[in-house]
């Protein structure tokens, strides 16, 4: 891998912070970059306008100003969970604002794409025109990738791979670094298949980088799909090579041609797919000592010997939530920890066991209440059961500065190993609110219900549901206060009415006394397929007062009864409102307790659990 030549250059810039690009290889000063589907993606009914630079530099793709239509589809969950976005081989395109730092004489891309259509051109980045192009990659109908450049001295080169490379059907990940001292090298799945030894230097222009077009050739619009676009304005060591593309490699379920070192993605191994990152060395001159990501953990190995040549270790998690939750599987002595489970693979290129010896793991604890150093404990499954319960916590964390806490010279890490975060004491450090379940259901075409329980809570002020149509920007539907302290089930409902029949995003801010809030997963709810199929039965709990709704042949009348526990009738007011399959109950003066609520329809009989409280 010729590139590692420009080694010292990027080295010194890369490694002397904690790394935050993707795979913790990176910051804004050389992740110039990084357009994600997965983050910062603005979008209405599925149709893109705004695809946000998640590297620090705010190069955000947009809609170009004269052709407002052009928007790509947001495609949920397209590969791996993932999603992505669709252009449709027309005119759908984005344009990121020529600057300074997106001006490259020399750099280091990868891209996540597939065809829809193999076609000439599938034009996947242009940065200017035709035949002037600073830096360009597109593919054509036999999948062929094709890198041309215009030269400071006015000259173009345009090398090629052999056809096969992009294809329908399958994402891939294709990478490509330039220097004027090596030239170029492009890869498919981290296996090289152009490369070359020219010594220019290219041309920078003052034109937009175009995302799925070149502007001024007509039909070179993508037919296609983009999960990830990223650029570094210098090439990679072979070490950082290494760690992107094994993040890239997890994150869409690709198995790479050289350098599969990251093995805990795989379905037999937990599926550790998320957010990874990983530190490494290939030798003094190529190396990652201090990685982060995408991800909350931070791991570092500087000031620490025992990070031998060959040797790597690479992180990811199962997505679980970040929070208590009502997890059990406890050692003693913790009360609490995590959901989300992390896994290591601690290896040589080759995925053979190594020792990189003793490292700093970082955890950044924003948004996650109040933290009491003391209280916080790594937990790590030693024995490999997948248990933490049966481990020894290990404490002695201390606080860094903002939100940062940190278990220096840790030696717990080996290869195969799980870990997360425990708490000692859910009173000062809860790590935070335990939600057990937050659930949106239609209640009609234009209302949706909301509810959500939790196990306990500390110093919990209120709730607020936030609304979105594209699952990136959020508005509040409702706030309700919280009980504040509890150590038993508690539950909450709300409504949200008057909404047109389409896709909608749900998600839970829980707040804090002291300000602090944490958000829930994000749930999904289609009103566009509701039908009175499904019959509801709300709020439950109730005072008494609910609504039943479902659909009834209009030749038959349902009949309603409420039985206590001991199968009692207890007396209902029921009125319907016709023409809507909405029924409104009236419990009589009856105890709080949970009942059963009989709906006869003809022959059928239907029984659904009511919750009343007093």
């Amino acid at each position: 891998m010729r590139a590692s030549i420009l080694v010292p250059i990027l080295c010194s810039a890369l490694n002397c912070v904690a790394q935050t690009g993707p795979g913790g290889v990176g910051t804004s000063a050389s992740n110039v970059l990084w357009l994600r589907a997965d983050a910062g993606v603005t979008q209405s009914s599925g149709a893109v306008s705004q695809w946000n630079d998640q590297s620090g530099n705010n190069n955000h793709a947009l809609l170009p100003g004269t052709i407002p239509t052009a928007t790509p589809t947001f495609v949920v969950g397209s590969v791996n969970n993932y999603p992505s976005l669709d252009f449709d081989g027309t005119d759908d395109q984005l344009w990121v604002t020529d600057h300074a730092t997106i001006d490259l004489t020399q750099w280091h891309f990868f891209i996540v794409v597939t065809a829809d259509v193999q076609k000439n051109h599938n034009a996947w980045m242009v940065k200017g025109d035709d035949s002037d192009e600073n830096y360009e990659m597109l593919s054509y109908s036999d999948g062929n990738i094709h890198t041309p450049t215009k030269y400071s001295d006015n000259t173009r080169t345009f090398p090629s791979s052999v056809g096969g490379q992009v294809v329908t059907g399958t994402f891939d990940i294709f990478e490509y670094s330039y220097s004027a001292a090596v030239g170029r090298d492009v890869y498919k799945n981290a296996g090289n298949i152009i490369t070359d030894n020219e010594n220019k230097t290219p041309k920078v222009n003052n034109l937009p980088l175009y995302i799925a077009n070149e502007r001024t050739t007509t039909g070179r619009n993508v037919d296609g799909d983009i999960a990830e676009v990223v650029a570094f304005n210098a090439p990679l060591n072979s070490a950082q090579r290494l760690i992107v593309n094994n993040y890239l490699g997890a994150k869409y379920a690709r198995t790479l041609s050289s350098g599969d070192i990251f093995v805990q993605d795989n379905v037999g191994n937990g599926n550790y797919d998320h957010d990874v990152a990983g530190i490494g060395r290939v030798n003094s001159s190529n190396m990652q000592t201090d990685s982060r990501g995408s991800g909350i953990v931070q791991i570092s190995k500087a000031g620490y010997s025992g990070l031998s040549d060959d040797e790597f270790l690479i992180w990811g998690h199962d997505n679980g939530g970040l929070g208590t939750f009502g997890v059990g599987d406890l050692p003693t002595g913790v009360q609490g920890r995590w959901a989300r489970v992390w896994r290591v693979n601690e290896v040589d290129a080759s995925g053979s066991s190594v020792n990189v010896g003793s490292v700093d793991m970082t955890f950044d604890l924003a948004g996650l209440g109040s933290v009491t150093a003391s209280d916080l404990r790594l937990l790590v499954d030693t024995d490999g059961d997948g248990l933490f319960a049966d481990e020894t916590p290990i404490s002695g964390a201390t606080f860094v500065s903002g939100t940062l806490y940190r278990f220096s010279n840790s030696s717990a890490l080996q290869n195969g190993r799980r870990f997360t975060l425990g708490t000692a004491n859910l009173g000062s450090t809860p790590l935070p609110i335990e939600l057990l379940s937050f659930e949106a259901t239609a209640i009609d075409a234009s209302s949706v219900h909301l509810r959500w329980a939790t196990a306990s809570e500390h110093s919990n002020d209120h709730f607020t549901v936030e609304r979105s149509e594209d699952a990136s920007n959020w508005q509040q539907v409702a706030e309700v206060d919280a009980i504040g302290n509890s150590n038993s089930l508690t539950e909450y409902w709300t409504n949200d009415d008057g909404l047109e029949p389409q896709v909608y995003y749900y998600r839970l801010r829980q707040t804090d006394i002291d300000g602090t809030s944490t958000l829930s997963d994000v749930v999904a709810i289609n009103l566009e397929r509701y039908g009175y199929e499904d019959m509801l039965l709300f709020p439950n709990p109730s005072t008494g007062s609910f609504q039943v709704r479902f659909a009834v042949p209009p030749s038959q009348e349902p009949k309603f009864t409420l039985l206590d526990a001991l199968g009692r009738a207890v007396p209902l007011d029921d009125q319907a409102t016709p023409g809507t399959g909405v029924y409104t109950m009236q419990a009589g003066n009856t105890a709080g307790g949970v009942y059963q609520l009989h709906i006869q329809v003809g022959d059928a009989l239907t029984v659904r659990r009511a919750r009343i409280t007093r």
